[in-house]
């Protein structure tokens, strides 16, 4: 039987349902033909990959080591963190190289839970996180030794490509964690650990780093109104109001310089875009049915919903492209671009990336691999409760410099 190394799911650009009802038409029978026709599409392509060799081409497996049953773990860009707490004997955090799986180092550390982390330059910012996800302690660790240079109570939120990050403390409730913040904004020097400057907040709110040149931060109170403040000195300057929404952190986004919002506009929701710093309102357009949650995918404004993912032009508001979320496939934890179907040939899974409105294949993983981790170019999976299995990740184009 025939292998085959690529599959492309690709619904297209124009197989959405409308965004809005509208009178029956020649053309809505037009958008339900081809809706139907890229659903059978995409199964009849699925049905080939499970009829078929496994595929492959991006996924080599590298191999595996021992971890303590039970324990827990994170990947870090090229690191990857194990916390355990072994019965009767002191909690660590260790750290290996990846795709390697060598150690780097383990410290003991004072409680072993869960943990997220991520590298900046030569440092690593691990956070410990609560029963329901709240990051409770952040501290900066030595990405070689794992020597902690400092710590602070609370999160800290990276701004890309600027060595200040924002330290802010989580709002203490059990209906989910990093919906809002509270207590106070402060500027962080990430080398150091020194704060640069500290702004009150009267209540809660929803703070948003926004990237370039210069670096600011957007904070939205409680009463919709909004501050845009200078990230190196924290003056103000811009303030405006938003329309009344479900504000957290993946609501609003700054995406390519534009402020993208999902909000009520009558009975309907709707999305739309601000500029920066001065809030003028650009565009809007309904939002039903195309997710709640938006992220910086490529540039473009994702909107993750239970059935499309929808990718907006941030300048404009127009349809990029659009995805449907075929059954049986799921994002692995923290990495929604990567997806995973269980059990779909021979017991085994398949990984696939989305690649703009298709899925992309990456390669099959053995039976019974759970609970997957994507770094900058590895995968790594629990084979056993006492064993992680490392596959090395291609991006597109790439190969690896040798396979293990």
């Amino acid at each position: 039987m025939e292998s085959r190394a690529t599959v492309l799911i690709d619904l297209g650009d124009d197989r959405g349902l409308p965004d809005v009802e509208t009178p029956p038409s020649p053309g809505s029978r037009r958008v339900s033909v081809r809706w139907l026709a890229g659903l059978l599409s995409g199964l009849l392509v699925l049905f080939g990959v499970t009829a078929a060799a496994p595929p492959g081409g991006a996924l080599w497996p590298v191999g595996g080591f021992d971890v303590p049953a039970g324990s827990t773990y994170f990947v870090a860009d090229d690191v990857l963190l194990v916390s355990a707490a072994p019965v009767g004997r002191p909690s660590t955090l260790s750290a290996y190289d990846l795709p390697s799986g060598d150690r780097r180092w383990t410290v003991p550390v004072s409680v072993a839970g869960r943990h997220y982390a991520e590298r900046v330059g030569e440092i690593l910012l691990v956070a410990e996180l609560d029963s329901v996800g709240r990051r409770t302690v952040t501290a900066a660790r030595s990405a070689r030794t794992g020597a902690v240079r400092w710590s602070r109570p609370g999160r800290v939120i990276r701004v890309a490509g600027s060595d200040l990050g924002l330290g802010v403390s989580e709002v203490r409730s059990v209906s989910g964690a990093g919906r809002r913040l509270e207590g106070a904004v402060e500027a962080v020097d990430l080398v150091t650990g020194e704060v640069r400057w500290r702004l009150p907040l009267a209540s809660t709110a929803v703070v948003q780093p926004v990237p370039g040149d210069p670096a600011r931060v957007l904070i939205v109170h409680d009463n919709v109104t909004v501050e845009l403040h200078d990230l190196a000195t924290g003056a103000l300057v811009g303030t405006g109001e938003l329309p009344p929404a479900d504000y957290a952190q993946s609501n609003p986004r700054v995406v390519g310089g534009r402020l993208v919002l999902r909000h009520p506009a009558g009975r309907q929701p709707a999305v739309s875009g601000y500029d920066l710093p001065g809030l003028t309102r650009r565009w809007t357009r309904p939002g039903d049915g195309i997710g709640e949650v938006i992220r910086d995918c490529g540039g473009l404004a994702c909107l993750d919903g239970e059935s499309w993912v929808v990718a907006l032009d941030p300048l404009s508001g127009a349809e990029r492209w659009r995805r449907a979320r075929l059954q049986g496939w799921n994002s692995i934890v923290w990495s929604p671009d990567i997806l995973i179907r269980p059990d779909v040939y021979d017991g085994r899974s398949l990984l696939a990336v989305a690649d703009g409105a298709a899925l992309r294949i990456l390669g099959a993983l053995p039976a019974g691999v759970v609970d997957c981790r994507a770094g900058a170019s590895a995968l790594v999976c629990r084979t056993a409760p006492d064993r992680l299995g490392v596959w090395r990740l291609a991006g597109p184009g790439r190969t690896p410099a040798a396979r293990r």
